[in-house]
């Protein structure tokens, strides 16, 4: 009977995977976690599968926000300004576009597309450096709504063509 040590062995690839509320679009992510190495943060890569009879001749966009939320949101009903925006970086995810050379894909973007067919696309997302870094500032258990801080949101999303209304 043969064995294999742990060593030999591959650990399982963690993928994660969230669908649009139709289910026309879906990002694959291999990782929730991006770290600041103070010259460069981790780049956000990943790849989104399309269903092409819903996205027809639009094209799909992918955005990465930091939201800073520094006041409760009651104070937003008095007028007053409790968390900004602010938009880090921008691309055209489908159809592909030739301005620049794309990175090389990873091994994960190799491999779902391989396994999720014709209508997978990678993206790719390099952070400014000087990015805030994600913070959570827990309130109080009594204080209702959502905890101060930074943290990042990446949205995919379908958009009009040009010159269509």
């Amino acid at each position: 009977m043969d064995t294999v040590d742990g060593e030999s062995r591959r650990q399982p690839t963690r993928v994660f995977k969230k669908p649009s509320n139709n289910g026309k679009i879906t990002v694959y992510l291999s990782k929730r976690d991006f770290v600041d190495h103070m010259t460069h943060i981790d780049p956000i890569d990943g790849v989104v599968l399309i269903d092409p009879e819903y996205v027809k001749e639009r094209k799909v966009f992918g955005n990465v926000l930091a939201h800073l939320r520094f006041g409760r949101e009651d104070l937003d009903v008095l007028g007053l300004i409790v968390k900004r925006e602010l938009h880090l970086a921008t691309d055209q995810i489908y159809p592909p576009t030739n301005e620049e050379q794309p990175p090389k894909l990873t091994r994960l973007q190799e491999r779902l597309i391989k396994k999720l067919g014709k209508n997978a696309y990678p993206f790719y997302f390099k952070l400014p450096p000087n990015s805030p870094a994600s913070v959570t500032l827990q309130p109080a258990i009594c204080e209702p709504g959502k905890a101060y801080g930074v943290d990042y949101e990446l949205i995919v999303f379908v958009g009009a063509p040009c010159g269509w209304r």
